[in-house]
Order: structure tokens, then sequence, then C-alpha cells
């Protein structure tokens, strides 16, 4: 049965298998004259049950007997069936201990119908709708604020009184524990014996233990290490603050992971690092190459057009060509050491892949680590057939450095016949297998993935930053490669890098330049200008040149400059790049400006372009550049082609 008592806006459940209570009840609503209360009568139990369920309506007025139901009987059931409406028990006659077991039981209020009045009946229905509604708010609020919690990234724990009363799974996984059970009601005090580091547990522990003593404490946040359950170390953020958590004033805490932070920050530091040691080795090898310069050409005279001329017995002869050989050797391994300098004075804008062959790269790195190696082991050479893969020289030469020196610390000073350095490479189907071997202490098992986190080392204070693995492992990946690690203490390690290999048939093999040159037609004899400030390099040039041509040497660009734009001619200008005063990139540009004939017979010479404005210079540059040191006759190969191609015309 149904009475409709107007639009409705609250919607009321009767449950009443008396008449006259129902009229009572209806009455008494009819008397508040509200258009927006609508009233529904239901009679039988069974039926009520369904309705109360239905989640039709905001509040229900329950008799507290109902056949052979009692109201307490119905409301337990109708909970069971789902029903969340605020419900009001009715009944004929005050009882204290009824009225408690129904409040008990969940009901929001109680009404004696005797003493029922309108007023008193909506003022406990507004009432009892208001708060119902107050607590679906905020029981859902609660809700969504867990359910926000559970999908945070970052981990979150709950303290109440010092003990941990909820935990996410995010702060499950970043502790590296197996379930929420192994933190769930733990006193803090053990958790920070377990999962913070030993060096910081007594200061966080003591500030956490002054917040939960103090009512309302601030928030605060920290960095701290935190310690995973397979032992490795965490960088994170711990902030606390105080917060309402169901219902109770609770303390959480927030730990974020820092780990790919720090690891950004110390690619970043890295990569400053690494631009400075580029400009100081780009310095280092200008200045050293400005002498290797001219000891290399001058022993190159020496031994090809001075000692033809001076009488000796063949005896001595030949014990000065000797010496004279070693000398060059000498200077050409110093030669071939400072090119290796010249590889980290390069730019961020020359980082760029190019297809490499691996044994030549392993060359270079091994060129660089030979006094670490040397004094801890044996080096060995295990190249396969030729390979190549498609990386950037810098980098891939850093990871490969990295890794000789590292196999070479893990080996006591002292034994290099007892151990050894291996070096292995061999093509693996596409790929290009690089194994560096050592026989050094070894790690243990439980440290083999440990050994690529950030910031993790086992050397000594001072000696490692724990980022040389971590960073090789990045910049393998990024060139579509995997670094391995193979290990056991007493026996040694073995890295392996493995990259994607080039196949042949994408290698373009272009043939060596043929020079237009006749061997039985002499070049012509040119009018050749020198500009380098480094007087014995000039001079050492014009030694190298001046039997075929007419050579002039100047130390000073500006002098240069005069000559030039006074009405001088020459066929060729050869000026160093890096000069006080002026430099050879400022005299170029002002002949461009006025004399671009003059410009394009420039020949660049350079020992080293360690600013980023001669490195951008070089890289756009179509005048031809010659690196210190050179040889003579390369040099005066390429005067004599320049010339026969009319690269320089007749002055």
């Amino acid at each position: 049965m149904k009475a409709e008592l107007a639009v409705p806006s609250l919607r009321i459940l009767l449950v009443e298998d008396d008449q006259d209570d129902f009229i009572l009840v209806r009455d008494a609503l009819r008397e508040l004259r509200d258009e927006r209360l609508s009233l529904e009568w239901v009679e039988d139990a069974e039926e009520a049950l369904e309705t109360m369920a239905s989640g039709r309506h905001d509040v229900c007025l329950l008799d507290y007997r109902l056949g052979s139901y009692t109201g307490l009987e119905l409301m337990e059931a109708a909970r069971r069936k789902g029903a969340r409406l605020p419900i009001i028990l009715l009944t004929g006659q005050s009882d204290h201990h009824v009225d408690r077991q129904a409040l008990e039981a969940g009901a929001s209020d109680f009404l004696v119908k005797s003493q029922m009045t309108p007023v008193l009946l909506e003022r406990s229905i507004r009432y009892t709708v208001q708060h119902a509604r107050t607590l679906e708010a905020l029981r859902r609020s609660q809700a969504s604020f867990r359910e926000l919690i559970e999908r945070l990234p970052d981990g979150v724990c709950v303290l109440d009184g010092g003990r941990v009363t909820y935990v996410n799974p995010a702060l499950v996984t970043l502790l590296g524990c197996g379930s929420a059970a192994e933190l769930l009601g733990r006193e803090l005090r053990d958790i920070a014996a377990r999962f913070f580091h030993p060096e910081e547990r007594h200061e966080v522990l003591r500030d956490l233990d002054a917040a939960l003593e103090t009512d309302g404490h601030e928030p605060s946040f920290r960095e701290l290490r935190l310690v995973r359950a397979t032992g490795e170390f965490i960088p994170a953020e711990l902030a606390r603050f105080p917060v309402a958590f169901e219902g109770q004033p609770c303390t959480m805490c927030i730990a974020r992971d820092l780990t790919e932070r720090k690891r950004m920050q110390a690619q970043l530091v890295l990569n400053d690092r690494m631009a400075s040691l580029g400009m100081v080795a780009g310095m280092i090898a200008h200045d050293i190459n400005n002498p290797l310069a001219y000891v290399l050409a001058n022993l190159h005279i020496l031994d090809s057009d001075v000692l033809p001329r001076i009488a000796m017995t063949v005896g001595e002869r030949d014990e000065v060509r000797a010496l004279l050989a070693d000398a060059q050797l000498g200077a050409a391994r110093a030669r071939e050491i400072v090119q290796q300098f010249r590889i980290f004075s390069r730019g961020e804008k020359e980082l760029r892949r190019d297809t490499l062959e691996v044994h030549q790269a392993l060359e270079s790195a091994l060129r660089l680590a030979t006094n670490e190696i040397r004094h801890r082991a044996r080096l060995v050479r295990d190249y396969g057939e030729p390979m190549r893969v498609m990386a950037n020289e810098v980098q891939l030469g850093q990871v490969l450095l990295n890794l000789l020196v590292n196999a070479a610390q893990a080996i006591p000073e002292g034994g290099v016949e007892r151990n050894e350095i291996r070096v292995l490479t061999r093509l693996r189907g596409a790929e290009a297998v690089i194994e560096i071997h050592d026989t050094g202490v070894g790690i243990p098992p439980e440290r083999l993935e440990q050994v690529f986190e950030p910031f993790y080392t086992t050397k000594p204070n001072g000696t490692g930053t724990g980022l040389g693995l971590s960073i090789c492992r990045s910049l393998i990946t990024s060139l579509g490669g995997r670094l391995e690690l193979e290990s056991e203490v007493g026996r040694g390690s073995v890295f392996r890098i493995v990259l994607p290999a080039v196949p042949p048939s994408s290698i373009t093999v272009l043939p060596p330049p043929v020079r237009e040159l006749s061997q039985g037609v002499s070049s012509r004899r040119g009018r050749i200008l020198i500009v380098d400030d480094e007087p014995l390099v000039s001079q050492a040039i014009r030694r190298a040149l001046q039997r075929d041509h007419e050579v002039m040497a100047l130390t000073s660009a500006r002098e240069a400059h005069a000559r030039l734009t006074g009405g001088e001619h020459f066929d060729l200008i050869l000026c160093d790049i890096m000069m006080p005063e002026m430099s050879g990139i400022e005299l170029h540009e002002a002949l461009a400006r006025n004399s671009p004939a003059l410009a394009a017979r420039m020949v660049f010479l350079t020992g080293g372009a360690f600013t980023p404005r001669a490195r951008e210079f070089l890289s756009n540059t179509k005048n031809p550049c010659v690196e210190k040191p050179f040889l003579p006759r390369d040099l005066q190969e390429l005067v004599r082609s320049l010339l026969a191609e009319g690269t320089a015309p007749p002055a």
C-alpha cells in the first residue's frame, strides 16, 4: 500500500503492520504541510526487506514489533541484504533497554509513538537524513583518499602511536617486502632497525619520536637512505605530517624513491665534468702538439735530408739511424696518446653515432688504461674477426675505459705474473660481443645486481662514486645493447657488452682518393705564407717546404693580415687556428670580408680546437685542415696536391 503526499524530495519508508499507527505517522507528516516529503507504507516483513534494500528511500521508520519479527531483527536482516538507508525505530512505550539496543544495532534514532509530535518527527527525520548523508560523504571521501594512496607511486605508511597501521603497495615494493603483513602492526623502531640506513637511523627515529609526542606537529622533509630487504641502499626523501586517517589522528610518512633523480643529477655532474675535461684535454693536446709537431718534423728532415749529406762510416750511420728510429717511434707514441686525449675534447654536437670498428675502439681504450693494468696483470688480447657497431666513439670509449680500469682495480698490485686481464671479442649471430675477464677478487652472488645500482660501490671511501657501472649500463642500453656480469668470489669477473653488429653488406667502403698528379711531372713552385705563433713549428714547416717552394714564416696573424691586405701575394697560407691577439679564425673572417680569394687559399693547422667557437668553425669550414703533429711528407704532398688542383691560383 502506498500513500503519496506530494512531489518527492525526501523519500520516507514506513514499515508498520498496524493501520492506526500508519495513519498516525501520515497525519503527523501532513500537518507539516511540506510538499517535498514522500511517504511509502509497507506492512509485510518480507516485502519490507526487499524495499529497504532497493535504495529508493532516504530514511526508514521501522516499527519495533512486526509480526514474528522484532525491528532489530528486521534491521539486521536488511543490512545483510545490502540496505544502507538510515533507520528510526518506533515503539509503543519508552524503554531505555530497547533504546540502547537499537542504537547499538545501528539505528539512527528511537521514537515513542505516544510521544511523537509532527515537530519531533520532522526533527528526527531531518537529523537522521542529514547525519546519514554526512557519514556517507565522509565514507566516500575516506574511500577516495584510501584509493588515492593505494595508487600512489610513492610509499605511504601510517603511524598510530608509533605503530604501523597502514602501508600502501608502493611501500611494500620499495622496501622489497613479500607482503604488507611484514610491516603492519610493528613498532616504528623495529621498522627502522631493518629498513633505515645505520648511519641515519638514530637521527630519523629521534625526529619521529619527538613528532609523535607533540600534538599537531609540523610537516617535515628530509633525505635518507633506505635499505631494501635484499640489502641494497635506496636514496629516498621522507615526508612526515599529521593527518586524520579513517577518523583517527595519525602520522603519515611518505617515502619517495630518489634513485632516478640522483642518477640524472649524477649524469649532469658527469656531463659537466666531461665538458671541463674536454676543455682541459683540448688545451693539453694543443700545448703538446705544437712541440711534438716540430720534433717529428725535424726528426724526419734529419733522417731524410741531413743524414745523407753527413760523411760517416756504415756502422756510424746505422747507429744514428737506429737512434733516429727510436726517437721517431717515441714521438709517434706520444702522438697517439694525445689523439686519445682529443676524443674527450669534442663537443656535444659531435656525439653522433657512426659505424665504429670494435677493435680500434678497444685499442684506444687500452692505450689509456695501460698504466692501470701493467702493474697488476698481464694483458691478453683474444680478438675474433673484425666487427663493427653503430655507436658514438666518445660514449663507447668511456664504457670500455671504465670497465678496463674496474678490472684492473679488482686485482691487488704486485702479482702481475699470477693475474690476467683478457679482452675477448666475437660475433654471435647478429650481435657483437666484447668480454673483459679479470682474475680479481670477484663479487658475491647477492651483489651482482647491486653493483649496477647508482651510488653502490665496493671501493674504499674516496676511491669511487658508485656511478661508473650504472652509467655504463645506461649508455650501452641507449645503444640498443646490454651490459652483463658474471662473477665468482676469489676467481674474478667477466663484464660482457653485447651490441647489435653492423652487417658487412651495409658498410660502404670508399676507395682511397686518387691524386691527379703524374709521377713524371713535377708540381710547380709556389709562394707560401706560414702563420704560427710557435716559432719552432714555423721553422719546421719552412724546412719541410723550402726546397720546393718560396716560404715566408710569420708568428703574428696581425702582421700577416697587414701584408696580405697590403698587396703581397701568396699561393697558399698555412695558418694556425689558436693564436693570441688575432686567431686564425679572425684572420680568415677579416680576409673573407674584403679578399675572399685570399681566404679560400688558407690551410688551417690545429693542435687541438678546445673552444666551442673553434670546434664549430672547423666543423663548418670548407678550407683544408691539417692536425698537428704531422709528418713533413704528408704536408709536402698536400701542398703539391693543392697547387696542382688549382686550389691556389698563381699570384
